[in-house]
């Protein structure tokens, strides 16, 4: 099983016709950054400006990345027990 179909099974904030970003873009971007050695939201904000043609090889970001306070509130909306039973479900 895949990490993208894994993904599809966490349920990301707000209602799809409010949504301009994919949430496995959002957290592809997260967790490409953190692994990459950021700190904070400011930074994987960052990392996502300057990363982007490489981010891009992978996923769509059509619009390009969010600003920090937003990856701060899609990250944070996402239910962590849903986010634990998708890695658990890729290891088996």
């Amino acid at each position: 099983m895949s990490i993208i179909t894994v993904s599809n099974q966490i349920t990301g904030p707000g209602k799809d016709i409010n949504k301009k970003h994919d949430l496995f873009d959002v957290l592809f971007l997260t967790f490409s950054a953190v692994l990459s050695g950021t700190l904070g939201w400011n930074d994987i904000k960052q990392f996502g400006d300057e990363k982007l043609e490489w981010l891009s090889q992978f996923r769509d970001f059509k619009i390009g990345i969010l600003v920090d306070n937003t990856i701060a509130r899609v990250i944070s909306c996402i239910k962590l027990y849903e986010l634990g039973k998708c890695c658990r479900q890729e290891n088996n």
